[in-house]
């Protein structure tokens, strides 16, 4: 009998839905199976099947034995990308109805957009915002700048305008005053009076989502978690449900954005916080890799069939988003790991106009998928490319089973690409490789670049589905010499969403000149105090002790005139006379690193904008188990593969079972696993770790 396992993680994508199991040994186990956008929960049940049955055992005895179940999910994600989310009514101060249709300058207009659609104003229009003026109220309370009533709430006129609203079928209610973070009191009055006329009214405060500076960021902040926040605690709820029936005891941790878990149960008061959260645990994955391999900085470079993410891990700290988009015009105040995302993915579709070759950002995701795959699929893709060019077997896909028809990429290549271009089939698909590999390249510079480091200096942590076929060509592109495609590499988000950690995390803006003053002292501890407060009572609501918990602190700070903020650690919580000169140490410290040296200015005034706490709770993570050397070796082979710098190449073909640490593979070489191909160019080389991660040297100068 196998050990119970000791977690399980699921990340469900755009085309593939992942599964992670990993036992109290550290042994991993990992499925994957295409996603079901219309009905995830469908792909989570087959995945968790397929596992069950590789085990010779059923669903029930899967989930009996699992003490821990993480999820990340794209069902907010998909509601609002697809615009599918709850109806809802808007309720803010009087004379400030239309603030989401203003915005902020561009921000409500391009923010969120790559740089090519922002540039194209004759194209580009302002979204719709997620509230209709029709369902938008404005009410006549008012509190003042520093947190003083001017104007209180008026129950009558409260009540009616609820009323109102509720007659216009609202699902769930906003509600966003101006300068509630200085005084939520007016905000918490108006959920009770709509919480007693409607009693399952969803209700979203932007004191509780986001009490942070910037009345059109809260705002929208606030009107995405009402909007998302219905239909995913919904899935949550039901598929905590189903599970249950099935035998799991544990509740269902979900993935967020911030690198931490929340459960069913605050789901709801969280949901802004959750979309795009599933590309974060590979972050948490590579972090945790990258600490037992001994590197503290590591790129993160995920591949699947619809996106190519990358992320970066700097002295085994996650890099922060601070205000980052959820779509066009929809910037969100929420904590996040950052995490820039192109459309690059094995189903990305490659197209031209007659001069040149564009790569995505459209997909052909999951249904019908690259033209291989036979599905009715017609336009080529990557991976169509990838089986013209002999990189990927056709025969061999997904271990064997899938056929891919190696024909339909042929013509779809020929008749959309090869022909427009006046080039041979095999060029057109080296060309498709290169546009897209070279995507991904300038994506890690630029990330990497624009927080200050040099991706020379870090080893990246190529993973995802598509990762391999890619990942050696553009680390040599970037002159990174460490390279590392983990042994989980196919199902990676999910490891990490299986090894995260229970996070409770709130923020506060206290905009405060930073000084010795006792008056600045006082401030800067009560909001500290406060928003500690509240992540610790969040902990306990979700069953876990607060003295469990560990707190961590940060400030978001700038140079006095400044718009954007600067988050830095402070791992104190609070500030006294003695500790305020360390402070704009560090925080110049950081500055300097971040913007180039000669960027601090000494004499100008530091503000302290924001204050946050995060309550976490360790989970267990047992020590990666080695990998078990396989005797029983299959032959080896070699085929065909065409590079556009050498022509057709023969390659060595080795699967990857067969492979034992230590053992170097020189390339050109494939690599060949049940989930992923890795392709190994001429002048780079492979060797297994006893974890079974593959390090690549790529040759590249440093």
């Amino acid at each position: 009998m196998p050990v119970p396992p000791y977690g399980i993680g699921i990340d469900t994508g755009g085309t593939f839905t992942d599964l992670v199991r990993i036992d109290g040994h550290g042994r991993l186990d990992f499925d994957k199976t295409f996603s079901t956008p219309d009905a995830p929960d469908d792909a989570v049940l087959d995945v968790l099947r397929r596992m069950a049955t590789r085990d010779s055992t059923d669903l029930s005895d899967l989930l009996v034995n699992t003490n821990r179940f993480g999820h990340g999910t794209t069902v907010s994600t998909n509601a609002l990308i697809q615009r599918r989310g709850a109806r809802v009514g808007l309720i803010t101060t009087r004379g400030f109805e239309d603030t989401l249709i203003i915005a902020r300058g561009p921000i409500g207009r391009a923010g969120g957009l790559t740089q090519k659609q922002a540039m194209d104003f004759l194209h580009t229009e302002p979204p719709e915002p997620l509230v209709p003026k029709a369902l938008t109220r404005g009410i006549g309370e008012r509190v003042t700048s520093s947190g003083e009533e001017l104007a209180p709430v008026d129950p009558d006129e409260t009540a009616r305008t609820i009323v109102e609203l509720l007659d216009h079928g609202i699902e769930s209610l906003a509600v966003c005053l101006l300068w509630s973070f200085r005084d939520p009191s007016h905000e918490r009055e108006i959920g009770r009076i709509a919480a007693r006329i409607a009693p399952e009214l969803r209700i979203s405060l932007s004191c509780d989502v986001a009490p942070r500076m910037g009345e059109f960021e809260r705002a929208v902040t606030t009107v995405i978690n009402a909007y998302i926040g219905p239909l995913t605690e919904q899935y949550v709820n039901a598929l905590q449900t189903g599970l249950e029936t099935e035998g799991l005891a544990q509740p269902i941790q979900v993935m967020k954005s911030s690198g931490g878990v929340t459960l069913p149960a605050s789901v709801a008061d969280q949901s802004v916080s959750i979309v795009n959260s599933g590309p974060i645990g590979g972050l948490v994955a590579a972090r945790h890799v990258g600490k037992l391999l001994g590197h503290n900085n590591v790129i993160t470079a995920d591949m699947g069939g619809t996106s190519f993410d990358v992320g970066l891990v700097a002295n085994g700290v996650f890099e922060e988003d601070a205000m980052p988009f959820l779509g066009q015009g929809l910037p969100v105040l929420a904590p996040s790991v950052k995490v820039v995302t192109i459309g690059a993915g094995g189903g990305s579709i490659a197209s031209t106009d007659g001069l040149r070759l564009a790569v995505g950002p459209e997909s052909a995701g999951a249904h019908p998928g690259p033209s291989c795959y036979g599905n009715g699929g017609t336009s080529p893709t990557v991976t169509d490319a990838l089986v013209v060019l002999g990189i990927i077997d056709p025969e061999n896909f997904f271990g064997g089973r899938y056929t891919l028809n190696a024909e339909l990429a042929h013509q779809a290549i020929e008749t959309q690409i090869a022909h427009p271009l006046a080039l041979s089939v095999i060029e057109a698909a080296a060309g498709i490789y290169d546009v897209v590999t070279s995507k991904m390249a300038d994506l890690i510079r630029k990330v990497s670049i624009e927080s200050g480091n040099d991706p020379r200096e870090f080893c990246l942590f190529a993973y995802g589905g598509a990762s391999g076929a890619h990942c050696a060509e553009f680390a040599t592109r970037l002159g990174i010499e460490k390279l590392v495609v983990p042994f989980a590499a196919p199902v990676f988000s999910a490891l990490g969403i299986a090894l995260t950690d229970l996070q409770y995390s709130h923020v506060r803006s206290e905009p405060t000149s930073l000084d010795d003053t006792p008056e600045t002292l006082t401030s800067i501890n009560a909001a500290f105090a406060d928003v500690k407060a509240r992540a610790l009572s969040d902990m306990k609501a979700s069953g876990h002790a607060p003295d469990d918990a560990e707190m961590r602190y940060r400030i978001d700070m700038r140079y006095r005139g400044q718009m954007n903020e600067v988050s830095l650690p402070w791992p104190e919580g609070r500030l006294d006379v003695a500790s305020v000169g360390s402070l704009r140490d560090a925080f110049e410290a950081l500055y300097q690193r971040r913007f180039g040296p000669g960027t601090i200015r000494r004499e100008a005034q530091l503000e302290l904008i924001s204050f946050r706490a995060e309550a976490v709770i360790k989970t267990d993570k047992p020590e990666l188990a080695k990998l078990k050397i396989n005797t029983d070796r299959a032959p080896e082979h070699r085929r065909k593969a065409y590079r556009r710098e050498n022509g057709w190449l023969d390659a060595s073909v080795i699967d990857f079972v067969n492979l034992a640490p230590g053992r170097i593979i020189e390339g050109p070489a494939i690599i060949e696993r049940d989930n992923t191909t890795i392709w190994l160019p001429p002048g780079t080389s492979g060797e297994l770790d006893t974890y079974g991660n593959l390090e690549i040297r790529t040759g590249s100068a440093s």
